[in-house]
């Protein structure tokens, strides 16, 4: 079926004249007989269909509902706005629609059920008219496979843009979509712009997306969904958080982002969680603060960027890869506040084909439980940032970077060390030997041992291992070359506290002085083929593995001074040493 809109303009609302959708369908049929409607001051008022008006007044103490299982919601001039006492003049309709009641549960809370309202809902490849705020829909055509040229504004709390779920393969065409108020809960998408859950595959070309609210997602991907975004223009900006909130970092309570990452925000342009997917093609995606783009549940999820352009403002970060995630980046460009990427327990994050990172703190940081995913740069990709280029916290991984260019700020290409985050701190000071973060039901306990390959690059900079009591570090060499120390070392805050709540913007700033192991794992060295090591300081390893093709220098008017175990050796190529081992840097002699 389709629904054809008309243009035509109404009655001014706000000094605005705006265009609206008029569908030949209206939900529970359609009551245009009065011109005008007043609900008496502690009255009350069950709209029994969708009700055309040309004003409506809600007295003070007034409630206007619809019966179980219904929903009503008022649109002025095609504007969404929130069911409450004042006066409303132009085309004011108020559409009643089947309740969408969506359940919702995560790390073993239950929340809702949520009643979503929706300006068009689609489910298993139709279009649901008693479920869909048509009036809100603006001007356009939208059938059971398409939506084109669609207009959506809303100024009211927790209302969706556009829902795809169930069995549909949807396309949506060039909309535009303003939203203003919080959402409800943006693990569950309610309130989100654009929403896609179940079994949908969904495509949206060239929209349009503006939203400031707390937790006021642009795109949601659940369910076992998948999304294409095509030249998109999407920005978020931060909404004011309720009176009554209390911060809590649990699913479905949650209205702004951890502060234990070290940045602050409340709503983030992109969240993907279950088993979705989402992929972003020659995009814009801007986020105010918290982040632009999220993978956040156990997974799997993927999210794809090709070609696009990801922004923080005044905090946050371009991506978050959480759970069983994996991150690709194609030949895009991160401007951010705080972060490239966040990895969160097993997730993995690629950046690849040319893509540039600029970062006003650290390049990648990876934190919570205890490891396991994959973090790779390669094939001419880019980080300029002020601070450290990765950062990792007190849990393993595996890095490869590879024909990429990285330019560390503060001087540190890698940084390993104890988790600083005070919200992880206080959880495991409760509960000593868990695994902090979240846990991945069904998912083996990952090593916590960093694996650091970096092969055809150029680097100048430090690497420092930091946790030595959580796991070792095997960092390899292969035709690349560092000018730097890479060495054991304890870190200390940059500011001298350890970060609390009220000093979380310092939390992953910290200083590093080389030594010899303070916990029981190690650092394991192998320079392999064409590898060249210049120590720029007196650094220390547990082994060192050099190639008959590999060496390492003295910077000049320096010398080495190797010592193994107390004893003074020969540095040659084409050895292998191993327990307390430092290289002294000292003035060459004469």
């Amino acid at each position: 079926m389709t629904y054809q809109c008309k243009r035509a303009v109404h009655a001014m609302h706000a000094g605005v004249a705006m265009l609206l959708l008029a569908c030949t369908v209206p939900a529970f049929g359609h009551d245009g007989g009065a011109a005008s409607r007043s609900v008496a001051d502690h009255a009350t008022w069950v709209v029994q269909r969708t009700t055309h008006l040309a004003s409506l007044r809600i007295g003070q103490g007034a409630t206007v509902s619809a019966q179980p299982g219904r929903s009503v919601t008022l649109t002025v001039n095609g504007v969404d706005v929130p069911l409450q006492p004042g006066s409303y003049n132009g085309d004011v309709v108020l559409t009643v629609t089947r309740a969408i009641v969506v359940p919702f549960s995560m790390m073993g809370k239950t929340f809702g059920p949520y009643h979503f309202r929706a300006a068009v809902y689609v489910d298993n490849g139709k279009l649901v008219a008693d479920k869909s705020v048509l009036a809100a829909a603006g001007h356009g055509k939208v059938t059971d496979t398409s939506a084109d040229d669609l207009s959506i504004t809303s100024r009211a709390e927790d209302f969706n843009g556009i829902v795809v779920t169930g069995q549909s393969t949807y396309m949506v065409n060039r909309p535009t979509i303003d939203f203003v108020g919080n959402g409800g809960n943006d693990f569950a998408g309610f309130g989100a712009a654009i929403m896609a859950s179940g079994h949908a595959r969904l495509t949206v070309n060239g929209a349009k997306i503006r939203t400031r609210g707390a937790v006021r997602t642009a795109v949601f991907v659940g369910g076992d969904s998948t999304v294409t975004v095509n030249n998109a223009d999407i920005e978020t900006r931060d909404g004011v958080l309720p009176a009554n909130y209390k911060f809590s970092i649990v699913p479905g309570e949650m209205m702004e982002v951890p502060y234990g990452l070290g940045i602050y925000g409340n709503v983030r342009a992109t969240n993907v969680v279950g088993h979705g997917t989402v992929y972003y093609n020659h995009s814009h995606i801007k986020a105010e603060a918290w982040g632009a783009l999220s993978t956040d549940g156990d997974g799997p999820t993927k999210l794809v960027a090709t070609d696009s352009l990801i922004e923080t403002v005044k905090s946050g970060y371009g991506a978050y890869a959480n759970g069983l995630a994996h991150d690709y980046f194609n030949h895009c460009v991160f401007n951010v506040a705080d972060y490239g990427l966040v990895v969160g327990g097993p997730g993995s994050g690629t950046f690849t084909d040319g893509t540039v990172v600029n970062s006003r703190r650290f390049g990648v940081m990876m934190h919570q439980g205890t490891g396991g995913g994959t973090l790779t740069i390669e094939k001419g990709s880019v980080f300029n940032t002020k601070s450290t280029t990765i950062e990792v916290k007190g849990r393993g991984t595996h890095i490869i970077v590879d024909g990429a260019k990285l330019v560390p700020g503060n001087g540190v290409i890698l940084q390993t060390m104890d988790n600083d985050d005070p919200i992880m701190r206080a959880m495991m000071a409760k509960n000593p030997g868990a695994a902090p973060g979240m846990a991945v039901p069904g998912q083996q306990r990952y090593s916590g041992n960093v694996v650091a390959d970096f092969k055809h690059v150029n680097l100048k900079g430090d690497i420092y291992h930091a946790m030595t009591d959580v796991g070792e570090m095997d960092l390899s060499l292969e035709d690349a070359s560092i000018d730097g120390v890479i060495s054991l070392a304890t870190t200390h805050p940059a500011s001298g506290k350890e970060p609390t709540k009220a000093t979380f913007q310092q939390i992953g700033d910290v200083g590093d002085v080389p030594g010899p192991s303070a916990g029981k794992y190690g650092l394991k060295l192998s320079l392999g083929d064409r590898a060249h090591w210049t120590v720029a300081r007196t650094s220390y390893l547990t082994s060192l593995s050099v190639a008959s093709s590999a060496t390492v220098r003295a910077p000049n008017h320096q010398q080495l001074v190797l010592k193994v175990d107390g004893k003074t050796q020969p540095l040659k190529a084409g050895s292998t040493y191993a327990g307390k081992i430092v290289i002294e840097v000292k003035p060459a002699a004469g």
